[in-house]
């Protein structure tokens, strides 16, 4: 019995420590893809960053794409579970709208890479875009319902469509928060997260 409990340990002990590797390795990814391009990063690059071999990447992943396509999920579902954490710390439409222009802009100003142009237009396959656009999907998905809610207690008009206030929300909080970190390089605190959270759910309230 004690055999068994020691065994059924060391196996939990090194399935952490393989998780944790393989979370260094997605990040070491996402850091060395954004510099350079999916085609310009190189599998040994990777590795050099993760502080592994290359062998030790094949070990989690078959190819680069499958590497990527996991990059991809892994990055979404960081933003997702931070998303649902912020929205719920909103009492109102109102606070959540400004909490997710502050997630937003402190999600992106840790992940400034992403917007690096080498990843940003780069003719990504069939594959990857269907990956990011279904875990994509899930974060649409999330503000929908707030959405939804926020409609049923007036604090949205009842005749506003959900999803073209998605669209707003989403397209309002990511276009502003965009200009002000990238071009005017504000600090996510600079921002006046309050005052564009007014302004979009002005728009959808009256």
């Amino acid at each position: 019995m004690v055999g068994f409990a020691w065994q059924e340990l060391k196996r939990r002990i090194l399935n952490v420590g393989k998780e944790e590797k393989r979370i260094e390795i997605l990040k070491a990814a996402l850091k060395v893809i954004s510099g350079v391009g999916f085609e310009g990063a190189k599998m040994e690059d990777i590795a050099k960053e993760a502080g592994v071999g290359k062998g030790t990447i094949y070990e989690y992943f078959d190819s680069k794409n499958a590497l990527f396509l996991e990059m991809i999920h892994y990055c979404t579902k960081c933003f997702q579970e931070g998303l649902l954490k912020t929205l719920a710390e909103g009492e109102d439409m109102l606070g959540k709208i400004r909490n997710l222009s502050m997630y937003g802009a402190e999600f992106l100003n840790a992940h400034a890479v992403l917007m690096n142009s080498h990843i940003a237009h780069q003719a990504l396959p069939e594959d990857m875009k269907t990956q990011m656009k279904s875990d994509w999907n899930l974060v649409y998905k999330t503000i929908e319902d707030e959405v939804r809610k926020g409609m049923e207690i007036q604090e949205i008009r009842s005749d506003v469509d959900p999803e073209m206030a998605v669209a707003v929300i989403i397209g309002g909080v990511n276009q502003y928060v965009f200009k002000k970190l990238i071009e005017e390089n504000f600090t996510p605190q600079e921002i006046d997260h309050t005052g564009i959270a007014k302004t979009i759910l002005t728009g959808l309230l009256y």
